[in-house]
């Protein structure tokens, strides 16, 4: 009986050893030379329709990085990604890469486990921790572990500017008072809107108003009245002073006073016409902005160059006048990120080809996979390193191109091409400039647990929404919406959000 049991033992000894040499040596395959296919969801448009013929081209060029290797690649629209992944995410789908944008927050899901941490699998891409810097990678990690590589791009806030049709600005705009009265360190006060007023006014009267004034412009130039330039949102209605070294803590809906002059403004404008009639029933408010006959103020980025891009971008002549150019580097993650599924079955291979969209070896990959095919989508110039879009292929030109992808949703944009819409010298000003001068947030390093606070969060965001049509002006009785918004918003939980935040922000204050 001895003898059997020992016998029996042995051979279980056996199996469990080949076992494990068969999981050893599945594992390994991939880098032994085993055929891997990788699945990665990108953000974009919705799937391009050269999408095939661009990534069979891709598949074939990665042998030369990566024998053996090809991707799947699956696009889901923006505004659809957040939706999608969780359902993913939660049916255990297979997914080796996936773009983290602005509507995942990478502390969550690297808490409930959806992502996979990097650190034992960083030693096969020394490149990767080589080229980008430090605090960049720092800004993919949560409680220490790397859970994303950020993609790296311009890291600071956006600095904006008030865009217009330019031949109008010419004949009926003060340009030279709206610099004045917009400068980056001061705080815009009522009467610094004035301005455009002037400038509504006179076109109306010459039949020119058009549209009129698009939300983001509401959004982003008016919207910034009093300390909106300089105030960083934390969580909901927390925010702090970017240039207070104490960090603060306010609560932006009653600290501020002068925040009611914005709807003040918006609710004249209005009964003015210099808001369109409609504008509650518009489904897309950017549909007419860049348009020759459409809104004659509208709001984006502007960097240098920005009046001569956008004209070439948009086919007319349009002035873009920096008004809020205080730019920081924000305590967030940045917006765009990529990061490896927990799901993955090929952790090293993934971690291969997050090396190359980001270092300077799987450049020309970047530039495939961003811009398409030579001579099909883009076509090369006299100029190193600039390409000219061809037809309607550039993203964000049209929702039907053919091909092409926002580069920050990719990698590392440095690696890319400049394009016939940016100011020549883009890439090195952006990264030489203006990462370098911006002035950091007092806050980087600190992360928020936002567990404590989850449901009022909701709620918050919840109630702001279902309030979102007051800020558009159409309401004379804006003060007696706004006093019912805060007490709902009171009622939620939005002095428990302050609370947490400025507790939180005091203990991290202690140890930092």
């Amino acid at each position: 009986m001895k003898k059997r049991m020992l016998a029996i033992m042995l051979a279980m000894v056996l199996v469990i050893a080949a076992f494990a040499t068969g999981c050893t040596k599945k594992e390994t395959a991939a880098d032994n030379g085993g055929e891997v296919t990788l699945k990665w969801l990108l953000g974009g448009n919705g799937q391009p329709k050269d999408g095939e013929m661009v990534w069979k081209e891709y598949n074939k060029q990665l042998q030369e990085y990566l024998p053996n290797t090809k991707v799947d690649f699956e696009v889901i629209p923006f505004s659809d990604f957040a939706e999608k992944w969780r359902l993913m995410a939660a049916a255990q789908e297979e997914v080796d890469l996936l773009w983290v944008g602005w509507m995942l927050d990478l502390y969550e899901e690297a808490n409930k486990g959806s992502l996979l941490a990097m650190d034992d699998y960083l030693h096969l891409v020394p490149d990767l921790t080589a080229e980008l810097p430090e605090y960049l990678i720092d800004l993919g990690r949560v409680k220490g572990k790397l859970y994303a590589v950020p993609n790296y791009q311009i890291q600071t806030s956006l600095p904006y500017g008030t865009k217009t049709q330019k031949a109008l600005a010419e004949k009926y705009l003060d340009i030279e008072a709206v610099t004045k009265n917009f400068d980056k360190d001061t705080y815009p006060v009522k009467e610094d809107y004035q301005v455009f007023e002037d400038y509504l006014a006179k076109l109306k009267e010459a039949g020119k108003l058009q549209k009129g004034v698009s939300k983001s412009f509401l959004d982003y130039i008016l919207g910034c009245i009093g300390r909106g330039p300089w105030m960083e949102t934390v969580a909901g209605n927390a925010r702090i002073d970017v240039r207070d070294p104490e960090l603060k803590v306010y609560d932006f809906l009653t600290d501020f006073p002068e925040n009611e002059d914005y709807f003040a403004i918006t609710n004249d404008w209005f009964k003015k016409g210099y808001i369109r009639k409609d504008i509650l029933s518009v489904q897309d408010h950017k549909a007419d902005e860049n348009k020759e006959d459409g809104y004659v103020l509208w709001s984006h980025s502007s960097f240098k160059g920005a009046s001569e891009t956008d004209s070439a971008k948009y086919g007319f002549d349009i002035l873009s006048i920096p008004t809020h150019q205080h730019i920081y580097i924000p305590f967030t993650r940045p917006s765009s990120k990529t990061g490896i599924s927990r799901t993955t079955k090929n952790p090293e291979r993934s971690i291969k080809l997050l090396e190359l969209m980001n270092t300077q070896k799987g450049k020309d990959l970047f530039n495939l996979l961003t811009f398409g095919l030579e001579g099909v989508h883009y076509e090369k110039t006299d100029k190193e390193n600039i390409i000219n879009w061809l037809g309607d292929s550039a993203p964000g030109a049209s929702a039907d191109a053919p091909y092409g992808f926002n580069n920050w949703a990719i990698g590392n944009i440095f690696n890319g091409y400049e394009t016939q819409y940016d100011a020549e010298g883009w890439n090195d000003y952006i990264k030489n400039d203006v990462n370098v001068n911006a002035e950091p947030s007092p806050l980087i390093g600190f992360t928020l647990d936002t567990s404590p606070i989850k449901l009022e969060l909701a709620q918050y965001s919840a109630i702001m929404k279902e309030y979102e049509y007051v800020t558009l002006g159409t309401n004379d009785n804006w003060k007696e919406l706004i006093a019912e918004r805060n007490a709902k918003l009171k009622k939620a939980g939005s002095d428990k959000i302050v609370e947490e935040v400025r507790r939180q922000i005091e203990e991290w204050k202690k140890i930092k």
